[in-house]
């Protein structure tokens, strides 16, 4: 039960400073140090997978902000949420509404299954060991990776037999990436599997999406083998371009041609004049992709555990 000093109500775009302000509360209290930005909040409250009239929820305690959390249904038997206060009774309010109104997503869209996942960073202990006490299990970790660009790089030169196109060249370029996308993650951990329409209409709902930073990579026989789409999260508060996917079609995997992704990325980041880049990679035993970037000389700068139960 919540205090007779607290008040609920759904929030709305217009919240995002208010649920920001909760946001960097809670990050403070937690790990020492904020890891968002204002933007951040608002591509959250624009998101096409969540309704922020059933899914979210703002807490005011004696009109004062001081809580906030989320249940986002991401599709194949997912929803992702999180929960954001320093005050352990909310917490403990929050944390059940979100798992309750996970469950009832499953139902309302008939899947046979409902998982819930919650991304934690590793010093944030009290959370995990919140999370352990519902019931939840680390499913994976992933690895926050940063290089820094001293100056400009050189543009790796195309492997024979290939070519590049950029995502502002056509709606058909746009298509093979996501083809690409959905053969090259399709077992992934938390992979979602999502129509065209549907990946592009999440990917440009954020301010930090520009087709113009999508390259896809081509045999001469036109053939689509790979692709590299970044992005501006992380120059607000870092200086640095994030790496939002790198992947290659399982065909052509195994021919060098990830790390000539890699390398064009940093690239084409130091040539826009950002500090470094940034990207995040799960640590899956069976892929290569972590040795990779960190042959590369990226580093591991923040951990972050996957956490995952039945709803």
């Amino acid at each position: 039960m919540l205090s007779p000093r607290c008040e609920v109500r759904r929030p709305t775009p217009a919240d995002a400073e208010t649920i920001f302000a909760v946001i960097r509360a809670h990050q403070l209290a937690r790990i020492g140090r904020v890891d968002y930005t204002l933007t951040d909040v608002q591509d959250e409250l624009r998101s096409p997978e969540g309704d922020l009239g059933r899914d979210a929820w703002l807490i005011f305690e004696d009109g004062t902000a001081a809580g906030w959390g989320w249940a986002w249904p991401s599709g194949d038997g997912l929803v992702d949420m999180d929960v954001f206060t320093v005050d352990d009774a909310l917490a403990d309010w929050l944390w059940a509404t979100v798992r309750e109104r996970a469950a009832e997503i499953g139902r309302e869209r008939g899947w046979a299954t409902v998982t819930g996942d919650v991304g934690v960073f590793r010093e944030d202990t009290s959370t995990a060991e919140r999370l352990t006490g519902y019931g939840f299990e680390v499913g994976t970790v992933y690895h926050r990776l940063r290089i820094d660009h001293a100056g400009q790089r050189a543009l790796p030169v195309v492997p024979p037999g290939f070519r590049v196109e950029n995502g502002l060249d056509s709606e058909q370029v746009r298509r093979d990436a996501h083809a690409v996308r959905e053969a090259a993650f399709h077992d992934h951990y938390g992979h979602v599997r999502k129509s065209f329409d549907e990946w592009t209409a999440s990917l440009e709902s954020g301010d930090v999406h520009d087709w113009s930073f999508l390259n896809v990579l081509y045999t001469d026989a036109g053939d689509a083998a790979g692709l590299v789409l970044r992005s501006t999260q992380f120059v607000p508060d870092e200086r640095c371009g994030y790496l939002r996917l790198l992947g290659v079609h399982p065909a052509f995997q195994g021919r060098g041609l990830g790390r000539w992704l890699l390398r064009h990325a940093f690239a084409e980041d130091a040539r826009d004049g950002w500090a470094g880049t940034i990207l995040h990679v799960d640590t899956d035993p069976r892929r290569p992709a972590l040795g990779l970037y960190l042959s590369e000389g990226m580093r591991v700068v923040q951990i972050i555990d996957a956490w995952r139960r039945p709803m």
